[in-house]
């Protein structure tokens, strides 16, 4: 594996003592896998261990999904705040200083005796989490450039891994531990260790940061509003978002309500997430080969619609193969979503506000998924209504494949 790239900033640094400063590139992918792992964790840990938490503090239905979506409004609203830092203190020290806030968010939990302080550290995890995730493409592309399709399936990797892992292990360490709140609050110190160890690598990294130029100082405040390049990317993200978290929420009720145990429809599930993570891990890093996106978005595209189209014309007999072009599809399109920010910036500073917002729209109009399908599920009293509209979405995104040309830039 390739070395971290370095830009020595001081004339005086020798040749010789330049390799020994040099970050390895496998120990950075290690690290935002990690950090990856983090920025998910606190989505999963909370769902499975729901009935102790309502039972305890009096939980009304109505509030219960407040501590999952709160989080994710706050990782939206928190994607910008976290590049406006990064634009004054670099992105290095400022993934420090969030990954601190996120092990704040998840200690907070100890004090959870009541909804508000539960609520308070949802809030707290969630902002923690946007402000990051808007960095991390800019530092695997700034830092790991030859191998940053590798590393950002890697890190997507870590993304789905942190969900799925912090669901399994919620009851088994609420046992061990002797209640939910010091499970919920393991992720606290995971989030703390993963802190340290980015903070002993942090002097190396800045010792190859190249300063923006003025014009580029003046402008790394601002999101880019008025760039076509950035709305195409955005948009691609939110739809994507809308029909991921949709899969995330219902595929499971979905199916048990088509009679299938429950147990099996838990199982397809999980299925659909093992699905997602050969996607993450595989198609970003096919453009480590390529400079046309394209056919490999159109390969997420055509697998998310015909996935979800099968859901809804046969979903009991092609279960199986529904489910897995599912999250095929909407798996390889995230992860590929941070390679495209890579691709059409030239800066940690421009990487930082193309993810911002991408992110901060994506993440609050992808909330809106699982709610529609609800609504229609209430309005229909079936769940095929609002997967027909998914449907529609996923081929929508087909018309946006032209736009992704090789060569675009921010500006």
């Amino acid at each position: 594996m390739t070395e971290a790239r370095a830009t020595p900033t001081s004339a005086a640094e020798g040749p010789a003592d330049e390799p020994q400063r040099r970050v390895p590139a496998w120990l950075l992918v290690v690290m935002v896998a990690l950090i990856g792992l983090n920025l998910r964790a606190a989505l999963g840990s909370i769902p499975p261990l729901l009935g102790p938490i309502s039972d305890e503090l009096g939980i009304p239905g109505s509030t219960q999904g407040m501590l999952t979506s709160l989080s994710v409004v706050f990782m939206g609203l928190f994607a910008p705040v976290g590049q406006r830092v990064a634009a004054r203190f670099g992105s290095e020290a400022t993934t420090v200083a969030f990954l601190g806030v996120l092990a704040v968010g998840g200690l907070l939990r100890l004090a959870a005796t009541t909804t508000t302080v539960l609520l308070l550290s949802s809030a707290v995890s969630g902002a923690a989490m946007g402000a990051i995730s808007a960095l991390v493409p800019g530092l695997i592309a700034h830092h790991i450039p030859r191998i940053k399709g590798l590393a950002t399936g890697i890190y997507s990797t870590g993304l789905a891994l942190g969900v799925a892992l912090a669901a399994w292990v919620a009851v088994p360490t609420a046992e061990l531990l002797h209640g939910w709140r010091r499970s919920l609050a393991l992720w606290g110190v995971v989030a703390l260790v993963t802190m340290v160890a980015w903070l002993v690598l942090v002097p190396r990294l800045r010792r190859h940061v190249v300063h923006p130029d003025p014009d580029e100082a003046a402008a790394s405040h601002r999101l880019p509003w008025r760039s076509r390049t950035a709305w195409w990317v955005t948009v691609f993200s939110s739809v994507q978002m809308i029909v991921g978290f949709s899969g995330l929420a219902w595929i499971t009720p979905y199916y048990a309500s088509l009679d299938m145990p429950v147990a099996d429809a838990a199982r397809l599930f999980a299925y659909f997430q093992i699905v997602q993570l050969v996607a993450m891990l595989s198609l970003p890093t096919i453009t480590d080969f390529t400079r046309d996106r394209r056919p490999l978005l159109a390969v997420s595209v055509v697998a998310t619609a015909s996935g979800v189209l099968l859901m809804v014309v046969a979903p009991t007999p092609l279960a199986l193969l529904a489910t897995g072009l599912f999250g095929f599809g909407v798996g390889g399109g995230s992860a590929l979503v941070l390679v495209l920010v890579s691709d059409y910036t030239s800066t940690q500073q421009q990487a930082a506000r193309l993810g911002a917002m991408t992110l901060m729209v994506a993440f609050l109009v992808g909330a809106l998924g699982p709610v529609v399908l609800g609504w229609l599920h209430d309005l229909t009293g079936s769940l095929v209504a609002g997967y027909a509209v998914m449907v529609a979405l996923s081929v929508g995104l087909a018309f946006t494949l032209p736009a992704f040309r090789p060569g675009r830039t921010l500006e």
